[in-house]
């Protein structure tokens, strides 16, 4: 048995929440469930997504965000202790976190040149605030002047998201680029 130390962050979605592992890494790319169907690469979060108030699971670096159902009546509170339970066990048994073959659900890059200087610039000056608060900030697209991203982990569902993008992406990416007037998410 491995000897797995984890905390709870809070993070500004009150129905998202953080669980650190202090001793260890989880992976290095960002993998993001939203249906309990796309589970199946990973047995961690089928078993967190088994729980009828999970409704997302986010594993990257050395931390997993949990997201209940808005409007579920569940506090955090109640259920933390069984949501650390799951995930300390998995990690204390040297369970799988992710199998072979989860590579190619991660977010694709796009060859555009216009939308990899986006990316970079949100890679830079946004992702990591969003990363740290357990959620991310992914870019989907960009025509006439719209730019669409989609928010992953914590940053989906957030009350704070449309001050995140209208007040902190846009001004940043706009600064760079011009021609960006718009940022719609999903």
């Amino acid at each position: 048995m491995r000897q797995v130390n984890l905390h709870v962050e809070g993070v500004p979605n009150p129905n998202a929440i953080k669980f650190v592992l202090e001793n260890g890494v989880l992976t290095q790319e960002l993998y993001e469930f939203r249906l309990f169907s796309d589970t199946g690469y990973s047995p961690l979060a089928r078993k967190l997504m088994m729980l009828k108030y999970i409704e997302r699971v986010l594993i990257f670096k050395n931390h997993i965000t949990v997201l209940k159902t808005a409007g579920s009546g569940i506090e955090w509170e109640g259920v933390l202790p069984e949501i650390r339970a799951i995930i300390s066990g998995h990690l204390a048994n040297n369970e799988p976190i992710l199998y072979l073959g989860i590579a190619e659900r991660k977010h694709a890059k796009n060859d555009d040149d216009l939308l990899e200087m986006i990316g970079q610039i949100l890679d830079r000056h946004i992702r990591p605030a969003a990363q740290e608060d357990g959620g991310d900030i992914l870019v989907e697209s960009f025509e006439n002047g719209v730019l669409k991203v989609s928010l992953a982990g914590s940053c989906h569902g957030c009350p704070y998201v449309s001050t995140t993008i209208n007040q902190g992406l846009l001004p940043v990416v706009k600064q760079f680029i011009p021609e960006v007037q718009e940022v719609i998410w999903k």
